[in-house]
């Protein structure tokens, strides 16, 4: 089962400022989900956890006007 974060849970995860999150999420620098016709941005944990561990993203916009940015690779750390 997933678990969504809001913007400020995200902020505080990431230790980062809630604006700072608002715009990486207009940038689609960081994985969300906006769910068409909405300005609501879902952030899935393990999705927040693999950015932050260096994964890439990938853009996926829906057909309804939605977007969904998530990973699609992780990078290893380096020791």
């Amino acid at each position: 089962m997933r678990t969504y974060l809001t913007a400020a849970e995200t902020a505080a995860i990431t230790r980062r400022s809630l604006r700072s999150i608002h715009e990486l999420t207009r940038t689609a620098a960081i994985p969300h989900r906006r769910p068409a016709g909405t300005q609501r941005c879902l952030f899935d944990a393990d999705e927040i956890t693999a950015w932050l561990d260096g994964a890439e993203l990938e853009v996926l916009e829906t057909p309804a006007g939605g977007r969904v940015v998530r990973p699609v690779s992780v990078v290893p750390r380096a020791a």
